[in-house]
């Protein structure tokens, strides 16, 4: 990666780890609605996968570090860096993304937007499911499959998370697009 790109991402990433603190809605045994998603999916789009992956990882293992809940550590492996991690997998929309930007297709530009953000969330989703299977099954009501009830806990705070990332993201897409430009 270049310096431009590394820069980016660590700033990104610095961003994403202060919006998790400006929480919308907290569920009661974990996870939150808020902004977190918008930087993570903004690089991933503008610095591509692997960018996109590292800006994740480390949102994630700083939003451990800095009042995550842990219960063991293939717990923590799933619920903050992979889940994060896999926000920026949305980087795989990248080149296609930022040729609709330079040539200024506002639709195929929100269509990426929207397909990277739904892939992010979708992943996301996977990985706190995952988790809650595994490590949250106490919780689940007598009688309910816990996947089920994994998939429906997580499902509260993620979906909403996406469709906030996807509609800022758009946002900033059409206010700034310059800044998606690469200077090379």
């Amino acid at each position: 990666m270049k310096i431009q790109k590394i820069t980016e991402t660590a700033i990104e990433a610095a961003l994403a780890i202060i919006l998790s603190y400006i929480i919308i809605f907290r569920a009661p045994q974990g996870g939150s609605i808020s902004l977190v998603m918008v930087p993570i999916l903004w690089v991933a789009l503008k610095n591509g996968l692997w960018a996109g992956v590292l800006c994740g990882v480390v949102t994630g293992s700083v939003t451990f570090m800095f009042g995550g809940f842990f219960m063991a550590p293939l717990q923590v492996l799933c619920d903050y860096v992979l889940a994060f991690g896999a926000i920026g997998v949305a980087g795989a929309f990248s080149k296609s993304f930022l040729v609709a930007v330079g040539q200024h297709r506002i639709g195929r530009v929100n269509g990426e937007i929207i397909l990277s953000g739904v892939l992010a969330g979708v992943l996301r989703l996977f990985f706190h499911t995952l988790a809650g299977i595994v490590f949250y099954s106490a919780y689940a009501p007598k009688g309910q499959p816990v996947w089920l009830y994994s998939i429906t806990y997580n499902s509260l705070y993620v979906i909403p998370d996406t469709i906030l990332a996807i509609a800022g993201v758009m946002v900033l897409a059409s206010r700034v697009p310059k800044l998606l430009l690469r200077q090379e």
